[in-house]
This record gives C-alpha cells, structure tokens and sequence, in this order.
C-alpha cells in the first residue's frame, strides 16, 4: 500500500507529553500518508504492571500499596497529557482495568502461580493503555488516529487513518531476539504484510557510526548500508542493528531506517538491498568483538589429510563451542579459530581429546589457546574488487604498531577481519578511521604558549580555517592549547575563535605528558606541536615529540640554539622518521630568510657573507633614535607595543641577535655555539641581573651610552644600526655598528629586519630581504605560513 510507513518505537519514550510531541512532530516532517507506530512493551518501572505477580505469588503485603502508587502513576499521567475532559474516556478504561487486574491478582496470591498467558495480560493491558493516550492526544491535535491489537491489524489490508498505534503480543523471530529489538521485528513483518514503503527502527542508544564513539570520538554517521553490510556489522557488535528484526523487509526488499530518538534532527542510516553505490567511501565502517580467545592446532602432519578441519569443528560443534573466526595456512600446517574467551578452556580440551592419537604421535605437535584479543573487522560491500583496501588496511594497523596475530577475509570481500591484542583495540581502530575517513590533510595542534603571538595565531586561525579546508582540504583541529601552569583539552577541537572563555572556565593543571599523548592520538593522520613560548626548557622536549610522530613549529629560538649534540639530534630525527622541524619565525618573523637560505644553499649558490638587522626591537629602537627622546622612554614605548621580547633584556644585551646569528650559521653548516661568539651588549653589568620590573625602573642608566655612540656616528655621517654577522668561515658577531646613508641597513625604518646575503650568485649586489621583523601579528604570521608549508609537505592542495 502506498504512503505508509511504520515505526517501531519504544513505549517508554512516549509516556510524558514531550514524547507525544515528538512522536507528532515526526509524523508532520515525513512524507508518507499513513504512519504506523509499533509500540515495544512497556518497561518503565514506575508504569508497568506485570511486576505485581511476583509480589502477588510471594504473599508479599507491599502489593497493595505498589499497586495503588501504580494506579496514581497513571491517573497523574492521562491528567497531565489529556487534560481532565479529553481523558475522560481513558481514565475509565484505565479504572476498569485496575479493577480486572486487582482480582487477577487476588487469585495469583491464593494459588501462587503466575501463568505465561496471565503475565502476557498484565503487559499486554498496559500497553494498550500507552495506545490509547496516544490515539486520544493525536485526535486532540486534529489527527485521524487509532489503536488496534497487532494481531488484528495482520487481517487488515488497508489503513485510512493517518496515525495507527499498535500493542500487543509481537510477533517475534526464531533464536535470539533481544528485547529492544522485539517491537522492530513487528515493525519489519508488518511493513512487508501492508507493502509498505519503508520501516523505522527508533532507538535509544546512538546513531550508527562507522566506529564506537566512545572508542573513536570523531566517528561519523554511516548513511547508508547494504543489508549484507548492515548484517556484517551487526554481528560485529554494532549496538543497534538486530539482523533477524531485518528479515522480513529483506525479504520484500523493503528499506529500513535506523534512527535515533535521542537524535530527532538527524535522518540517521538508510539500510537498503544495494546500499550506497556512489559513496566516496569503500569501507563503510569498522566493529570490535572484544573477549576473543584463538585455538592454534599445528603439526607437519596435518599436510595433505584429508578430514582434518572436518573433525575439528565438528567436535566444536558437538561440544556447543561457538567458532567466531577460522583462517588456515596454504600448507595446511596449522588451522587457527577464534572463539569467546569464556569457552578457550573447553575448546582446547575438545580438540586435544578429538586429536589424542594425533598428538602422541606427535603429526600435531601442539593444541595451544591464547587469550586477552579482540577481533576487528572492516565492512564495505565496495571493498569487493577494489585494489588497495586490505593494503590500506594492514599498513594502517603497522603504522599505528598494532600485531596483526591472525587475518581473515571472505570470498565476497565484503569483510576484512584481523585478530588483535584486546589492549590495542582502541589504537587500532582510531588508525583505521583515520585513514578511511578523515582528511588526509587533518591536523590534531597542540598549542603552548597562547600569550601574545600564541593567541594572535589563533585569531589568524578561526579567520581562515572554513576557507582552508574547503579550498585546500586542510583541516585544523585546535585539540590542545597550554600555557606553564595549566592546559585544556578537547577530543573534536576548540573553537580557536573563544578559546579563552573555555580556557578560564576549563582549564586543569598542566601535565605535559598527557598533553603530548593526547595531541599525538593515533586516530589522526597527523599531528604538530606549535610551541609559542621562549622557554628553553620545552625545547629539550622537541626530539621526543619528533620521535613520537608529532611535526614541532616554533618561533623559539632555544632549540635553534641549543648544544650542537642536541640540535643535530634534531636534524638527524627528521631525517630519520620524516616529521618536520619549522622555524622560520626564529629569524625575521614573518620574513623568508630560513627558506631564502635553504635554497640558496640546496641549490649550490656559496654563501660568503650574511649580515642582518634581525631584531625587530633593537631595529625600531635605532630607527626611532635620534637623540631628542631618551633611549630609556623608546625601550618603554617598544615593550607596550609588543616589541620586545617579554624581558627586553634578551634584545638588549644582543643575546636575541646572537642566536639569530647562530641559527644563520648553523644552516650554512658551521658548528657554532651562542657561547662562542663575541656579542656586544647594551645593558649595563649592574642591571644584567633582578626582575624585570626592576631593570624597567632603572632603565635611564642606557641612556649616556646610546648617546655617546649616537653623537660618534652622527659626526660620520652615519646610522646606528645592531647587527649579526656570519663570516664564511663560520666566525660570528653581534655588535652596534654605523652605516653611511646609502646602505640598505642605514634606510631601514620602524621593526624593518635587512637581511643581506653574500653569495657566488649575489657577489656584487647582495641579495637583500627587508621587512618588518617584530610584532604579534607578523610573527604569528610567519608561524601560519609555517603551518601551510607543513600542510603542503603533507599532500593539501596549496
């Protein structure tokens, strides 16, 4: 018949009004005529009434006042739902029944004895009761409604109203049904008997994902299944699909939708006879039999004899043994099966007592269980034929350093299933979802340091991140933002646009190793560490997180400058396990000079000479000097403007330029170390130690030495300017020079960083690279670029 469709619901959900509004809204939304709702048995505690009988049976005094808090129970709920006129009729029918039940129950306590059909009664009065409410609050609400038994309605062979409430005893298939699936299995035998255009199956666990939510947080809603897809995962362990409820609309070829009651909004998954053909998708999802123990049966003898594996599990047959899996080597010297990890014990004895003779001949060498696995499968019925799938697969698990203990895999392909570690469940299956289905451009960024160049990039972050992924493909997932003392972390991703809300209301104390753990989570394709602090400290950490898997971004210059064991530690771990160390921000802020190098020298140009403003701060401080305004009043003026670094003493002493100028060496190959070099500094011996605040109240004592140097080089008719070198054998500085008017550092103005490179190619005109080189917009900038060029490393499309 067409226009119809039916739903099987649960009882318990539409016994207070939301429900019956929902149940309404539903109806209005879909676009059948007709809708027939399958009422499960009622199991609310404080509504059912079949649970008297035992108090009845057992002379149990509590019956009676049970039985009266049972009939206020439902008096209150037809008030609350129909109102006092409306439920007239209900309420009278609900008092007759209480009248019935009662003698029903004086008998049970005389004979103590409760029969099956009596029980069936109890349940059966109870649910037409929830049919009737239903019927009378959708007639209120100007709907064509009615209840009828479901064994009435299978003589039927039309349906004129616009909603049908069905009760009674279900229909229920052979074997084991559980009892959330009893109402789907009506539902599906009904919608073939009335032809109907499709069935409903609303529960109240979850929408189908393609992995367990909780295992695997970023799972995704399947859409569609095919019915040999549906019965795959189903046996898997997928919560909510019961295969014998979809039998009978198999057999019509009836599609059946899984939703979610919890879910109202979402369509949930469309299981049909092809399912989705054109899905960019071939697996469709993946499912874990956990408690899976393997029985390994070996010997040479076994080659070749014939009725081996038919004894094997005939004897497992006969033995009640459930075999879950079975995979056999092509030389036949071994034949492995899974079973529940309850029944290895008796698994093995059966098979040493079917093989006694074979093993004291020693053709079979060992019967042997091992315990404590899980089976893990991946479902697609367009796996089938599709070249590279179990490849994807298999190298999925490798990568993640899951054991693959043994495989197996259908003829029809439609299921690919490995034997794992119990304990490496959850790694393996957030490495599979990772791979099939999220971008293969997804970041999981951690972010530390979220101060000023930290959180600048944030902002820069939340602009752009809709436009990356939609042009690029990159997809950025703010999963963890720290600072020193404390961190917050989210499983999907903060929001990068009101992180600090969430982090005054959320964040809990740092521990740097769960953050690590955490952002390196195998379910992601990649992983970076965007390290936004000065603190040379964390840099020590930068090896172990590249060793990890994790990419590591960062302006600090620590790690730059650390040790040389350490930093070609750095270099060499690259190397070795391909995860990328960027820096460009570590000179020039924003600037290419990192990259400007690197080709430079990747493409055999020989550097001879590379001088530079490099400090942003100590550029605007000498640009803005002209002997009118104390030196003390500018350095001020520069940290309020977020000039400096946070204790300004690292631009002034030149420390700053001196690491910058020690990173510039390093890539042109020279082991060089800050220590090293010669580096001239502006601040005073007395104020080189103390707190910050102290040096800021004391920073007149700058200022006769600024001035002293400024008159020399005015009288010269020259510019101030603080500047590192790196000579071509490998020596350094960083010292305060003068320069005519004419050089490029003498026409540097405000934060301009001047970079001038010396080369082979470059010989009588240096290559020069000028720009602002300080400020928290620049600087994070720089940092975002760096993330694009990670990106771009890693296949998005920029």
């Amino acid at each position: 018949m067409d226009g119809i469709r039916i739903h099987a619901v649960e009882s318990s959900n539409l016994i207070c009004r939301q429900g019956c509004e929902q149940l309404l809204r539903i109806a209005r939304q879909d676009g059948a005529n007709h809708h027939v709702f399958v009422l499960a048995p009622l199991k609310d505690v404080e509504f059912e009434l079949a649970g008297l009988l035992g108090y009845a049976k057992a002379h149990d005094e509590r019956l009676w006042s049970l039985q009266e808090q049972r009939f206020a129970r439902w008096t209150a709920l037809v008030d609350q739902m129909l109102g006092e006129l409306a439920g007239s009729k209900v309420l009278q029918r609900i008092k007759q029944g209480f009248t019935d039940l009662e003698d029903i129950l004086h008998s049970v306590w005389l004979v103590e004895e409760v029969s099956t059909g009596v029980r069936h009664y109890f349940e059966k009065i109870t649910d037409s009761w929830v049919a009737d409410l239903l019927c009378h609050y959708a007639s209120s609400q100007s709907y064509h409604a009615d209840l009828i038994e479901y064994q009435s309605l299978l003589a039927r062979t039309e349906i004129p109203e616009q909603l049908l409430f069905v009760y009674g005893n279900l229909p229920q298939a052979e074997g084991k049904v559980p009892v959330d699936g009893v109402s789907e299995y009506g539902a599906s035998y009904l919608a073939g008997h009335l032809h109907a255009e499709g069935v409903t199956f609303w529960n109240n666990v979850s929408l189908l994902r393609n992995a367990d939510s909780a295992e695997v947080p970023s799972a995704l809603v399947i859409r569609n299944l095919s019915y040999s897809e549906a019965t795959e995962l189903s046996f898997f362990g997928a919560p909510i699909i019961h295969p014998q409820s979809l039998l009978p609309a198999i057999e019509q070829s009836i599609n059946v939708q899984l939703r979610c009651w919890k879910h109202e909004d979402d369509q949930g998954t469309i299981i049909s006879k092809e399912g989705d053909l054109d899905g960019p998708t071939r697996v469709k999802g993946f499912s874990i039999v956990h408690d899976i123990a393997l029985i390994n049966v070996e010997g040479a003898g076994m080659s070749g004899v014939v009725g081996i594996a038919g004894r094997l599990f005939s004897a497992m047959r006969e033995a009640s043994i459930s075999v879950v899996l079975i995979t056999q080597a092509s030389s036949e010297y071994s034949i492995c099966f899974a079973v529940p990890e309850d029944q290895m014990e008796k698994a093995v004895l059966t098979a040493r007592s079917e093989f006694a003779h074979e093993l004291q001949n020693t053709s079979i060498q060992s019967i042997e269980g091992e315990g404590g696995l899980a089976i893990l499968a991946a479902v697609g019925k367009q796996m089938t034929g599709q070249a590279g799938v179990a490849g994807k697969f298999f190298s999925s698990l490798g990568k993640a350093s899951v054991n693959v203990i043994a495989i197996a895999q259908g003829s029809s392909e439609t299921n690919i299933s490995a034997v794992i570690k119990a304990q490496d469940s959850k790694k393996a299956l957030r490495a599979l979802h990772a791979r099939f289905f999220l971008s293969k451009q997804a970041l999981s960024v951690g972010l530390i340091g979220p101060g000023s160049i930290g959180g600048t990039l944030l902002k820069q972050i939340s602009r752009e991140s809709v436009r990356l992924k939609e042009q690029f493909g990159l997809d950025i997932h703010i999963r963890g933002i720290a600072n020193s003392k404390r961190m917050i972390l989210d499983q999907d991703g903060i929001d990068p646009a009101n992180w600090k809300q969430r982090f005054e209301q959320e964040a809990i104390e740092l521990d740097l190793d769960l953050f690590t753990r955490h952002i390196g989570a195998t379910y992601f394709p990649h992983s970076l560490i965007i390290d936004c602090t000065t603190s040379a400290q964390l840099a020590q950490h930068y090896a172990t997180w590249l060793e990890m898997g994790i990419h590591v971004i960062t302006p600090n210059k620590k790690a730059g400058t650390a040790p040389m064991p350490y930093y070609r530690q750095l270099l060499d771990t690259c190397l070795r396990t391909g995860r990328r160390f960027l820096y460009e921000t570590t000179v020039g802020a924003g600037l290419p000079v990192i990259w400007t190098l690197k080709d430079l020298v990747q493409t055999g140009d020989r550097v001879h000479r590379i001088e530079g403003i490099v400090s942003g701060t100590l550029a605007w401080l000498f640009s803005s000097y002209d002997g009118t305004v104390p030196f003390s009043t500018l350095v001020r003026k520069a940290k309020d403007m977020g000039y400096t670094e946070p204790d300004p003493r690292d631009d002034l002493s030149g420390m700053d330029v001196g690491r910058k100028t020690v990173i510039l060496a390093r890539e042109l190959g020279y082991d060089v170390e800050v220590a090293d070099i010669p580096i001239q500094s502006l601040v005073p011996a007395s104020l080189e130690k103390g707190s910050i605040e102290s040096f800021m109240q004391h920073l007149e004592v700058l200022d006769p030495l600024i001035e002293s140097a400024y008159q020399e080089a005015t009288r010269k008719g020259e510019r101030l300017r603080y500047v590192g070198v790196v000579e071509e054998n490998g020596r350094c500085s960083a010292s305060l020079k003068s320069f005519g008017p004419d050089h490029p550092f003498a026409q540097a103005r405000g934060t301009d960083n001047v970079i001038c490179f010396t080369t082979d190619r470059y010989f009588e005109q240096p290559l020069v690279i000028k720009g602002p080189g300080a400020g928290r917009d620049v600087t994070a900038g720089g940092v975002f670029s760096d993330i694009l060029r990670l990106a771009a490393y890693l296949g998005a499309r920029i």
